[in-house]
């Protein structure tokens, strides 16, 4: 299409309806590049994700052991499936549940493998055992811990002192 500008001189009207192929080439290639960069890190936040749950899902579960230990006047336990890494039992008057932890969750060491790998509480809300639960995912680890005496449960970044 032809257009003349107000001087009379011959102007060429630039098409402006899309885009290059040099610039759909270029979006492409930015996008690739940023999604090379992002990818990873959403792995490692979905990681850290998982474990925070399956974390404090466990601190829930022993506090809920605990409760029902106390309601109920009679003891109960959570056992660790140390073998398979992947899960443990809520046990209450020859009833139990099974909870599996989250994909790529798992067991890391307990200082329970040296009860039979159980955390028990009496009548009264005490445990067995104070003790530590590891979990990991990738190269994360977060501690639950179960004080000795009051059988106060807490998520920890590090282990306690020995």
């Amino acid at each position: 299409m032809m257009n003349f500008n107000s001087k009379g001189k011959l102007q060429r009207k630039i098409n402006s309806d899309g885009y290059s192929l040099i610039e759909i080439v270029m979006v492409i290639a930015l996008l690739g590049l940023l999604s090379t960069v992002a990818f990873p890190n959403f792995k490692r936040t979905m990681s850290k994700y998982k474990l925070e749950v399956a974390a404090y899902e466990l601190a829930q579960n022993i506090r809920l052991t605990q409760q029902k230990s106390i309601s109920e006047g009679i003891p109960c336990k959570i056992v660790f499936d140390l073998n398979q890494k992947n899960g443990y039992q809520m046990l209450s008057s020859g009833r139990g549940k099974f909870i599996k932890l989250p994909s790529g969750v798992f067991f890391e060491w307990t200082t329970y493998y040296e009860v039979n790998k159980t955390l028990s509480f009496s009548p009264s809300g005490a445990p067995n055992q104070g003790g530590t639960i590891a979990i990991m995912s990738g190269d994360n680890t977060l501690y639950v811990i179960v004080s000795v005496a009051t059988g106060r449960v807490r998520v920890a970044r590090v282990p306690p002192k020995r």
